[in-house]
C-alpha cells in the first residue's frame, strides 16, 4: 500500500451513500442521487449484499479507500466525499 492508501473502514460506507451515481447498476437501474444510500448497501451492517458477485459494479470494483478521500473517520469520508460531489 502507498502511504495514502488504506483499508476499508468497518461501519463506513461513506462510498456508497454520499456520491451520485448516473449509470445505471444492479437494483438501481437509474442509479442514485447523491446522499442516497446504495440499494445495495445493507443498513444494518454497512457491508455491501453484491459485493464479489458478478453484478458488482466496475466503479466499486475499482474504488481503493485513500486517505485523502476516506479521512480519518466515517463523518470526515462523508464530508470529503460531499464536498467533491459538489465541486466536481
Amino acid at each position: 500500500m502507498t502511504e495514502d492508501t488504506m483499508s476499508c473502514r468497518d461501519d463506513c460506507a461513506a462510498c456508497c451513500i454520499a456520491p451520485s451515481i448516473t449509470q445505471s447498476f444492479a437494483n438501481a437501474p437509474q442509479g442514485k442521487a447523491a446522499d442516497e444510500p446504495c440499494p445495495n448497501l445493507d443498513m444494518q451492517t454497512l457491508r455491501c449484499r453484491i459485493w464479489g458477485q458478478s453484478n458488482y459494479p466496475s466503479w466499486c470494483k475499482a474504488f481503493k479507500p485513500e486517505a485523502s478521500i476516506c479521512g480519518n473517520s466515517r463523518e470526515e469520508a462523508l464530508e470529503i466525499i460531499r464536498f467533491l460531489e459538489k465541486t466536481t
